[in-house]
């Protein structure tokens, strides 16, 4: 499988390499993974306006916040990653990128970063890659967000169904019991709208009220004790 992409620019590219050489994304090639990327910035021009602000929870190497910014020039973003070696590379990638004044980058936890009254309950969607099971990512991304705003998570192969043949499939309230349980999600203020199956799964869910402020809990209780 070829390792680069026409549709992305050459410092994209290798600043990408360079996360995975570093262990900040998988190994092998960076196609399939510039393809998932490429599903989340779909799914974002979706369901938000131009102007939207967004935030990558656990960049890591980039992927999918550098594909979203530099795919989506309308939109600005805040990479946020509690590891500073990562951080102090995707200071340099969005340098490198030339995105400075559009996409932010932060060194912090999510349960701090949540309370940060500049980002708590003003981005218009989060996304996350692989930050953690359904329960964390929910409690440490709700707060992010703004009532109508989104979340779209990745979903391990065969996470996200769908009927054969259809690429989407819309579960407006999807039943307790499965990875995402609406009872659960609620404490946050969240509702699972909608799983998405292809190459790659995605699960889709809206913020439906403000987040309650007991929430994010302290540094590693979502982990520990996680809502569901």
């Amino acid at each position: 499988m070829a390792d680069t992409d026409p549709g992305h620019s050459p410092t994209l590219l290798g600043i990408l390499a360079e996360a995975r050489d570093f262990g900040f994304l998988g190994p092998g090639p960076l196609e399939p993974q510039l393809r998932h990327a490429e599903g989340f910035l779909a799914l974002a021009r979706r369901l938000s306006p131009a102007g939207t602000h967004l935030l990558d929870l656990g960049s890591g190497g980039g992927l999918p916040g550098l594909v979203m910014a530099t795919g989506w020039p309308d939109a600005s973003l805040t990479l946020l990653d509690a590891n500073q070696r990562r951080t102090t590379f995707l200071l340099s990638a969005v340098d490198r990128l030339g995105l400075q004044g559009r996409v932010a980058v932060v060194h912090e936890r999510a349960e701090v970063a949540g309370r940060d009254p500049e980002l708590r309950g003003v981005c218009g969607g989060v996304v996350a890659r692989s930050f953690g099971p359904p329960a964390v990512v929910a409690e440490c991304a709700a707060p992010f967000l703004a009532p109508g705003g989104w979340l779209i998570v990745s979903e391990p192969p065969g996470a996200a169904e769908s009927p054969a043949g259809a690429a989407v499939a819309a579960h407006p309230e999807v039943a307790d019991g499965g990875r995402w349980p609406a009872s659960g999600l609620s404490e946050v203020g969240l509702v699972p709208v909608e799983a998405v199956a292809g190459e790659f799964g995605y699960q889709i869910l809206r913020q439906d009220g403000i987040c309650p402020e007991r929430f994010p809990r302290r540094n590693g209780v979502p982990t520990k004790h996680p809502l569901f």
